[in-house]
């Protein structure tokens, strides 16, 4: 789904909006409304490293690139 693509991009990109909307090709008000979307759909808080870290190992793990 774009919304796991969209989280992906946004954790290699370590944050930049700019850098991972770009990475996707989309406008970056698409990202960032897709990164809120996937706070809110994923009971994320973004902003918590703790919870960004366990998102990016779940990713690897899980294998959804």
């Amino acid at each position: 789904s774009s919304l796991v693509a969209t989280l992906r991009a946004w954790l290699d990109a370590f944050g930049d909006t700019v850098a991972a909307a770009d990475s996707l090709y989309v406008h970056q008000n698409t990202f960032r409304y897709r990164l809120r979307r996937v706070a809110e759909v994923g009971q994320l808080d973004l902003a918590d490293p703790d919870q960004r870290f366990a998102a990016m190992v779940q990713l690897r793990v899980l294998g959804l690139d």
